[in-house]
């Protein structure tokens, strides 16, 4: 960890300033130490470079859901063979859809180089990495230290890549840093672990600097004709402690905008940037997929689907065939700059 980060950071337990002590000093950065609270005394320990900034209460309610990663990929026999270029080559080593998702997040972006990021949600931090090398200063959060699929593994990254970043340990409901504090929080596919993902964009909205951006790629939603709960069901990852929310669109759209975002934004892959005939197109084809899919006692409505999307503009047609098939997530929205008050 930088020493510059102190200046961002906070207690998670009062949000008092924190103070270095103890610290061994490695390459120009704090790798070991402590991080003390001025006002609550609370210590927060930093362990190979990684500062943990989560409160003792935190920990325990925690726990299960850091087992439960290792758990996952124990049982994916990820250990086996993970190779020494894991995370060096993402995302197109995790295939095509990733690639895209990512790259729509990159173009939106539009990065000039001075923006400072929060990657929450990072893993072991190949986002970060990519922001990095484009000159941003990046701070990568997650809860999971695991050498090779999580936090621990982004010195190997950074290494490779001859980037910087900031990694810490830090619980995405309650975050560390002070307010106003960043450009850009991102999420790829990380918002749907969190089971009050309201919570957690207050968060980001609190982080974000006026008029900075929110950006979450990759994140799930279902159809209306399912229920949550029965598709959790079906999710390995939930049988071992992970949180899995697979929420409808309107409701993470609901979600930022109640904590106060504005310019609220939603795509997929195939309305992003695309002409009206190419969203009509689209529609189209989803309607054909719906209707063989669909064996309910839904299936006449289905059939009327088509043509009420005939009378609605692309945009609002496209969200209505969302709604109704489920899909991948790319949200984006602004954080306000504060209102001027009226002189006289």
């Amino acid at each position: 960890m930088r020493e510059s980060v102190i200046s961002k950071i906070c207690c998670p337990a009062c949000r008092g300033s924190l103070v270095l002590k103890e610290a061994v000093h490695r390459n120009n950065q704090i790798w070991e130490g402590n991080l003390s609270c001025i006002r609550c005394l609370s210590v927060y320990p930093i362990r190979k470079g990684i500062p943990y900034l989560v409160t003792r209460d935190a920990w325990t309610s925690l726990q299960s859901e850091m087992e439960g990663w290792v758990s996952i990929w124990q049982k994916k026999g990820m250990y086996e063979h993970p190779g020494p270029e894991y995370g060096f080559n993402m995302p197109q080593a995790a295939g095509p859809e990733v690639t895209r998702l990512f790259d729509m997040a990159l173009q939106e972006m539009n990065l000039q180089g001075n923006e400072t990021i929060l990657d929450l949600g990072a893993g072991a931090g190949w986002a970060s990495s990519h922001f990095a090398r484009r000159g941003c200063e990046v701070i990568a959060v997650d809860i999971v230290l695991d050498d090779i699929f999580g936090l621990g593994r982004s010195w190997a990254i950074m290494e490779h890549a001859n980037t910087w970043f900031d990694p810490i340990c830090a619980d995405g409901s309650n975050l560390p840093f002070l307010p106003n504090q960043f450009d850009i929080v991102f999420f790829f596919g990380s918002l749907h672990h969190f089971e009050d993902f309201k919570k957690v964009l207050e968060q980001a909205y609190k982080v974000l600097k006026p008029g900075g951006r929110l950006i979450a790629s990759g994140e799930p939603f279902i159809s209306i004709f399912f229920k949550e709960r029965d598709v959790q069901a079906t999710i390995e990852e939930t049988t071992v402690g992970i949180t899995e929310r697979r929420p409808y669109i309107f409701q993470y759209i609901r979600a930022a905008k109640q904590v106060g975002f504005k310019n609220v934004r939603w795509d997929i892959f195939e309305t992003y940037h695309r002409s009206p005939s190419e969203v009509y197109r689209w529609i189209s084809d989803a309607m054909r997929s719906i209707r063989r899919a669909v064996k309910t006692r839904y299936r006449p409505l289905v059939w009327l689907i088509p043509y009420f999307c005939r009378l609605l503009p692309y945009r609002w047609a496209a969200y209505f065939v969302l709604c109704v098939n489920g899909g991948t997530l790319f949200l984006r929205a602004v954080k306000p700059p504060p209102q001027l008050k009226r002189a006289g």
